[in-house]
Parts: C-alpha cells; sequence; structure tokens
C-alpha cells in the first residue's frame, strides 16, 4: 500500500540529496579548473619574477638563497625550482627537489609525473641560454579544490539532515486534515450517513473530497430511502392483491352455485393478470433504476420500435374490440435512448391508453420529428389525465383511476426513464374537439 506521507519524505530527500550531489560534482570539477587555470598563470608569473630577479649581468645567482633559512610554511615542499645549463647540469634547485629534470627543455606549461608524484611546471629558456623551471605539485592543486569543495558542500550536508526534519514535519502538519478527515470516515457508523463536517472542508485540496464523500453520501442516503419506500409500498400491494386472489380462490372453492364460481374464477384470472403485470413492472423498475445517464444513451430508431410494441399490444386492443394506428407519414427519426428502454416506455403508454379508453374506440401513434428532439404522442377516446394529477400519477403505486386493474407503476415508469434520457412528458386531458393524449419528448440523436 503506498503512503503519501512516505511518497512526499522520500521523493524530497531523493531530490534535496540528489541536487546536492550534483552540486558538489559540479562545484569539484569547476572549482578545481578554475584553480588550475589560476595557478597556472601564477606559476607563469613566478617564473617570469625569478627569472627577473635572478639575472644580472653574468646571469648568476646564489644557490644558497633557495635553501631554508628560517621558518617557512608546510606547503612549501610542494613549490620547486630549478635551473639548469645548456648542457643538462642542475645549477640551482629548491629544498625537497628531484635531481631530475622537472620537465622536458622546452618552453611552456607542461605536466609530469615523477616517483609517482605529478607535477605542474613552467619552463623558460634564460637569455644566457641556461633554463630555469618553476613547478608545483598536483597535490598541492587537489588538496586546495577539495577543501574549497568541502567549503562549499559541508553546510549543505550539515542542512540536509535538519532540512528533512523539517520537511518530514511540514509533511505531516499538511497531511493532518486528510488523517482527520481518514479518521472520520473510519469511525462513521454505517447507519450514519450524515455529511461530515471536518478541518478538511478549510483546505483547498481537500475541501472538493470532502463534497465529494458528503454528495455520494446524500445520494446514498436518497437511494436507501427509495430503496425502503418502493419495497415497503412493493409489500403492501402485492399484499393486498395476493389477500384479493386468496379470497377469490376461497369463494371459487366454498361457493355452489357454478355461476358464482365461473364470476369469482374470472375475478381470480383477473386478479392473477394484474399481479403478472405488476411483477413484470417491478422487475423493469429494478432494471431501470440502477442505470445511468450513460448507459442509456444508444441510438435508435423509433418507428420499428413502435411498430413492434403496437404488435404485441393487438391482442389486448382485439379484446376489446379497439383498434391501434401508426401515423404513416412520420419521417424516419432516431433518438438517444435504448431499444429497451424505449419498448418499455411505449408499451406503457399505449397499454394505459387501451385500458382507459372505451371499447370500439380507436388509440393513435404519431411520431413528429423537430429540429432538436422527437415527439412520440398517444391519443385515445378516454378522459385522459388531469393537470392536477399530471404530476402524482408519475408517482409509484398512484393510481388515478380507482380500479382493480391498475398497479401504479407504469407512468413511474415512463418518468425515470425520461428523467435518465433528459426527456419529457406532458398530458391533455379530454376537451371539447380535441381527443385526450400524452406527449413524450425525446432528444434527437
Amino acid at each position: 500500500m503506498i503512503s503519501i506521507r512516505r511518497f512526499l519524505l522520500v521523493a524530497i530527500a531523493s531530490v534535496v540529496i540528489g541536487t546536492t550531489v550534483i552540486v558538489t560534482l559540479a562545484t569539484y570539477f569547476r572549482a578545481y579548473h578554475e584553480v588550475d587555470e589560476l595557478f597556472d598563470a601564477q606559476l607563469v608569473q613566478n617564473a617570469r619574477l625569478i627569472a627577473l630577479l635572478s639575472s644580472d649581468k653574468n646571469y648568476q645567482l646564489d644557490p644558497t638563497v633557495m635553501h631554508k633559512s628560517g621558518p617557512g610554511h608546510a606547503y612549501e615542499r610542494y613549490i620547486a625550482v630549478q635551473r639548469w645549463s645548456n648542457d643538462g647540469q642542475l645549477l640551482l634547485a629548491s629544498e625537497s627537489v628531484p635531481e631530475k629534470p622537472l620537465a622536458a627543455f622546452e618552453p611552456g606549461l607542461s605536466r609530469t609525473r615523477i616517483d609517482d608524484a605529478q607535477w605542474h611546471v613552467f619552463t623558460q629558456q634564460l637569455p644566457n641560454t641556461e633554463w630555469l623551471m618553476v613547478a608545483e605539485a598536483g597535490r598541492a592543486r587537489a588538496d586546495l579544490v577539495r577543501g574549497s569543495a568541502l567549503a562549499v558542500v559541508a553546510p549543505f550536508l550539515i542542512a540536509i539532515p535538519v532540512l528533512l526534519l523539517l520537511v518530514a514535519a511540514a509533511i505531516r502538519r499538511g497531511l493532518q486534515p486528510l488523517s482527520v478527515l481518514l479518521a472520520s470516515v473510519r469511525e462513521r457508523d454505517h447507519h450514519n450517513l450524515q455529511p461530515l463536517d471536518t478541518a478538511a472542508r478549510n483546505v483547498r485540496e481537500l475541501a472538493p473530497l470532502e463534497m465529494a464523500i458528503n454528495s455520494l453520501m446524500m445520494q446514498l442516503q436518497d437511494a436507501l430511502s427509495r430503496e425502503q419506500r418502493f419495497t415497503a409500498d412493493a409489500a403492501h400491494e402485492l399484499r393486498t392483491l395476493l389477500t384479493v386472489l386468496k379470497l377469490h380462490a376461497d369463494n371459487a372453492r366454498t361457493l355452489k352455485d357454478p355461476e358464482e364460481v365461473r364470476l369469482s374464477l374470472l375475478q381470480l384470472q383477473a386478479g392473477v393478470d394484474r399481479a403478472t403485470r405488476m411483477v413484470a413492472q417491478l422487475l423493469a423498475l429494478a432494471r431501470i433504476d440502477p442505470q445511468s445517464h450513460d448507459a442509456l444513451l444508444q441510438t435508435t430508431s423509433v418507428l420499428p420500435v413502435v411498430r413492434q410494441v403496437l404488435a404485441d399490444l393487438m391482442p389486448l386492443a382485439g379484446k376489446r374490440a379497439q383498434s391501434v394506428l401508426l401515423d404513416e407519414a412520420a419521417d424516419t427519426a432516431n433518438v438517444a435512448l435504448r431499444s429497451e428502454a424505449l419498448d418499455i416506455l411505449l408499451r406503457n403508454l399505449v397499454e394505459n391508453a387501451l385500458r382507459y379508453s372505451p371499447s370500439g374506440s380507436e388509440v393513435q401513434v404519431t411520431v413528429s420529428r423537430h429540429a432538436q428532439s422527437v415527439d412520440i404522442t398517444v391519443q385515445d377516446e378516454g378522459e385522459g389525465i388531469s393537470a392536477e394529477l399530471s404530476e402524482r400519477v408519475q408517482e409509484r403505486f398512484f393510481r388515478g383511476h380507482h380500479d382493480s386493474q391498475g398497479a401504479g407503476l407504469g407512468l413511474s415508469i415512463v418518468s425515470r426513464i425520461l428523467q435518465l434520457a433528459g426527456g419529457s412528458l406532458s398530458f391533455s386531458p379530454k376537451a371539447e374537439g380535441q381527443s385526450a393524449h400524452v406527449v413524450v419528448t425525446l432528444p434527437l440523436a
């Protein structure tokens, strides 16, 4: 499991230490180069100065001058001076200098290695053809560069542990609201879906997280409330329906008159049909409720679905000598709704129109296409739904017509599908010169 605190601490420590190493190496090599250049220049200047000071008209110098005559410096052994005759005889040398030439008898700067020691040498020929060699040990330069680099890097090396401790404390302090939010969620009882109220709401990065958690808990609370209400309502409706079925079955079993038995069996059959329809609608609700907006967004051609729904409901219309018509003049239109959901929506509307229209009447379905939407109109000869009931009939288990046929779920299913698909539903009751109709508006695909 990844720890944000550990990740931040390791990442910052890696960056600080890596940066320090890079700075140290860059400082060392850069300092070495600059010191090398500086000391080479000083070496040339010292050689020319010695050549100038050591010259007289005979170009002679007292050899004892180059030997210690008093307190000196520890680094003095890293500086060497030699004077050679033109025929290769050592005329003068500083103390602790090898007796062999420090470099070839060629004027200019050079680097040589004598007895495992590196020397930076400047060779100059004097006017009397003698050779002057002024040298500096490479170890002196390396010690100086290391000392300079250490002086630059030492504060970083001392500061790194302190810096990491301060960073760890800052990370711990910065993540404290997250820890508080985590503890608040972890300690929350699973029955408690009330919004969180922690210090995270004062942190710009965590406030959206707390708001998202609160929004999720509100949605869960609403979903649980809907499911509890749905379960209670469904249990009540099914219990009432089963009680009626049991009553009709008992009547059919105990009645002696054949005609009364036949009527009781007809009522029992109607009750079974209603129970079948209610179970089918409950299953449709169970499939639709968990659906999301994106899950329903599929392109579907309207007319094939309408024709299939009308063909399936023809037996129901035939029992009541009703006719079902489709406006064939409608243009082909595609809507942004899955065919299964469109089928459920149309089936409920057309079935309601058939059930609540008088026998021998006509139900007409019209599909009309607009610039951004498609209207599906179901027109019948029933009373329709008034404006006062248009909202309530979309609630679950509400029946506008108080009879034993409806379960009060059809329009609730239609309303739920339209809510997810971004559509709308409008009712027009029967009026003078106008049949009752319902209009479904769906977005054009």
